[in-house]
């Protein structure tokens, strides 16, 4: 399934730049299925790094991310331009961040030229910031979950979850680990992807809770991590300094292979 994985990505990105001078740097299966909470018909989701052809790499032309189509390629997610990616790493977006902690077999291909670069500067790249933008996507989804509540004009799928549970209840899931995960990582300084409590988030999702029972509980969670925030020796912001190093030392080495090979 990984090389079907692969090869099916390659040639998606080859169809956007006509040739094979684009530098695939890592591929990692994602979302329910890396958390552990997946369902029997969850889909597969996806997301990588790319290094584009030169002329993108040199500022010519200009690419963010390559959607993936599920009816396309089996998969759906997204493969992300190196900078575009370490910058909203750096921001310690989870979604993002979250690429360098994957459980060793969740990963689909790793290069052996810039990923282990990556991987070993990984705690580098990690700050307290990501309690507020962990923080801020939690916030974002308990909304959504009180807004469907408000209004059920909504898909099948919300809806029919509405009328049963009283509340989104993939939304509550996702809030809690959200939550649980900038907990453990400002105590721990490491993202855990694979969650430990995924029979609870599981249990979420089944509607096992009220919904003034979740929001107590968010509560209570929101105040640990204010705790743990002002007791964590993680540093409060990335060393931007070095960062971009690191960033300009991938780019550098990647034109020099493709003027190398011209």
């Amino acid at each position: 399934m990984c090389e079907m994985i692969k090869e099916n990505i390659y040639r998606r990105l080859k169809s956007v730049f006509g040739d094979e001078s684009f530098h695939i740097i890592c591929i990692a299966i994602t979302g329910s299925k890396a958390y552990g909470i997946a369902q029997p018909d969850s889909d597969t989701d996806v997301m990588g790094i790319f290094l584009p052809p030169e002329r993108f790499l040199l500022g010519v032309d200009h690419v963010e991310q390559i959607l993936l189509d599920k009816k396309e390629l089996g998969v759906e997610g997204a493969m992300f331009s190196f900078s575009k990616w370490y910058n909203l790493m750096l921001q310690q977006n989870p979604n993002v961040l979250e690429l360098l902690w994957h459980e060793q077999n969740n990963y689909v291909f790793c290069d052996e030229d810039y990923w282990p670069i990556l991987l070993a500067e990984r705690g580098n790249f990690l700050s307290k910031k990501l309690k507020h933008s962990y923080g801020g996507y939690a916030y974002a989804q308990m909304q959504r979950l009180k807004k469907l509540n408000e209004n059920v004009n909504q898909n099948k799928a919300r809806l029919e979850n509405i009328e049963k549970f009283g509340y989104d209840v993939k939304a509550a899931g996702h809030v809690f680990r959200l939550l649980n995960t900038a907990l453990d990582a400002l105590v721990e300084h490491e993202i855990t992807v694979l969650r430990p409590e995924r029979h609870f988030i599981l249990a979420i999702r089944e509607g096992k809770y009220t919904l003034d029972e979740l929001q107590r509980m968010s509560n209570d969670k929101i105040a640990l991590i204010e705790n743990a925030y002002i007791k964590s020796t993680l540093r409060n912001k990335v060393d931007m300094v070095h960062a971009k190093e690191i960033e300009l030392q991938i780019i550098k080495h990647r034109i020099k292979e493709l003027w190398k090979s011209e």
